[in-house]
């Protein structure tokens, strides 16, 4: 691949890089971080680093909360990638759901007794990273029946987040010899075992990551958001309390907004990050990507193109869009205003323009026909992010069906109050305050369906939980307010009707 410096494209340039991407959206990259870090040079061209992430890559984060497809997972990877250059720390990596099957009999009689699971949780905390360890020197995992799990379990009895590391050092010690032994018993043993062996003897820092953390979420559980806050608490003690254990756990916002209110230790977590991207952060991320497409068409490094964003982006798209109204927009900008400001959101609206189309760039009627099934597409994915959160969120956004896309504020909480008041609709403990049917109106902003319009002398002053998260505790309440649909979902519920 060339590094000759690309500052601007030729004609025949842009042809060349049409033809090569006709019918083929794949550098817009994948849904899943998993996969997209999988390309070769993501972490250098493709990684976008916004403000937050030197933060939320730091050791002394403990929870980063963010909405589906905000980055979570990438955070994770780009983290781990970097600690790795620390040869004395381990990096341990799990998910959720493995936890849950390890701990559930545990994590159960917790809930149950109702205190004490702060330190079940260090133990837990504990007990994963020895039981990884196991399996990195041995290829074998530790069950409870093994006799050297029981000698390594006990070493973690009674841990705390003050001697969190040196009670881990002193399980490898336990387990060492064992991983030895079973080595020279298997000559089939791979050669590296003995350096993995040696490098988990040495090691003195240990960090776990545990990602999908919104999956130990019950449906609107009590008893699990009592578990969860303990969770936090422990990892928060742990990664704070002791410079040789760290924990970091990645929770979906619906699930942070959840455990909040009401727990006493809300105030006191000093490692939380909020991935909240804006226009600026959308923008680079596109870049990379278009980067990446045109380096790849003209053969030079993607490093090496130089060219400036708009000229990129129209090889690809038209300038402007038509609006409804007959005016037009620029249309990237039309694109991030119907997303909900998230990499994987954008990135949904442009394969659905780019799969539609049958040459470059793509028309403006491809790109209403990708709106229409983009909004139906981000419908579905509310009631799954935040039905939990809301009994009957189906039926309370699809009752918008037909309906106008503005509202005078007391018309909003007159037709919300009906759906309450019939049973139909009905917000979880902890995220309702105040009278119901203003407690719904502010849910639907915190979930991105709603956002809020202040009229001026010739324009609104428009507020969504994208750009402003925390406008949903001083909205007001009267009819000097405009309550509005956000055009990403409008057209999905016109599209029921199609």
């Amino acid at each position: 691949m060339r590094h000759e410096e690309v500052r601007s494209l030729t004609p025949s340039q842009v042809d060349l890089v049409r033809k090569h991407w006709h019918r083929d959206s794949s550098f817009i990259g994948f849904p899943n971080a998993e996969r997209d870090s999988s390309q070769e040079g993501w972490y250098d061209d493709l990684l976008v680093q916004p403000d937050w992430f030197a933060k939320a890559t730091s050791r002394g984060t403990t929870v980063t909360v963010a909405r589906k497809g905000a980055g979570k997972s990438a955070v994770r990877i780009a983290s781990a990638e970097k600690r790795k250059k620390e040869t004395k720390t381990l990096i341990i990596d799990v998910s959720a759901d493995e936890l849950a099957s390890f701990y559930s009999e545990r994590l159960a009689k917790s809930a149950e007794r109702g205190y004490g699971a702060v330190a079940d949780w260090m133990q837990i905390y504990a007990d994963l990273i020895v039981r990884h360890l196991a399996r990195h020197m041995s290829g074998t995992l530790l069950t409870s029946d093994d006799d050297i799990a029981i000698r390594a379990w006990a070493k973690t009895q009674g841990i705390t987040e003050r001697d969190f590391g040196e009670r881990i050092v002193d399980a490898v010690k336990t387990l060492v010899p064992w991983a030895k032994k079973l080595l020279s018993e298997n000559e089939g043993q791979e050669k590296e075992s003995a350096e993995r062996i040696s490098r988990v003897a040495a090691a003195t820092n240990f960090v776990l990551y545990v990602d999908d953390f919104d999956n130990l979420q019950e449906r609107g559980g009590a008893t699990s958001i009592g578990l969860v806050r303990d969770a936090v608490e422990a990892a928060d003690r742990i990664t704070h309390g002791n410079a040789e254990g760290e924990v970091h756990l990645f929770m979906r916002q619906d699930l942070w907004l959840n455990i909040n209110p009401g727990w006493h230790y809300s105030d006191k977590v000093s490692g939380v990050v909020h991935l909240n991207w804006d226009v600026g952060d959308l923008r680079r991320w596109t870049q990379q990507r278009l980067k990446f497409a045109i380096g790849k068409a003209l053969g030079v490094n993607p490093k090496s193109v130089r060219v400036p964003f708009d000229d990129m982006w129209h090889v690809f798209f038209p300038p402007e869009v038509k609006l409804k109204n007959r005016t037009e927009s620029d249309s990237f900008s039309y694109f991030v205003r119907r997303s909900m400001y998230t990499p994987r959101s954008l990135r949904s609206m442009i394969k659905f323009a780019l799969d539609g189309t049958d040459r470059l760039p793509v028309p403006g009627t491809v790109i209403e026909e990708a709106e229409w099934n983009y909004s139906i597409d981000q419908l579905e994915f509310l009631k799954t992010e935040f039905g939990s959160l809301c009994v009957g969120l189906d039926i309370c956004l699809q009752s918008f069906t037909g309906k106008p896309l503005e509202w005078v504020a007391s018309n909003l909480y007159k037709h919300l109050k009906g759906l309450i008041g019939n049973g139909q609709v009905r917000l979880q403990k902890g995220v309702s305050h105040g009278d119901p049917e203003i407690a719904l109106a502010r849910f639907l902003y915190r979930i991105g369906f709603l956002e809020v319009r202040y009229p001026e002398e010739d324009r609104f002053e428009v507020r969504d939980v994208m750009r402003y998260p925390d406008h949903w505790r001083s909205v007001r309440t009267d009819d000097a307010v405009r309550w509005a649909v956000r055009s990403a979902f409008f057209n999905g519920l016109k599209a029921h009707g199609r």
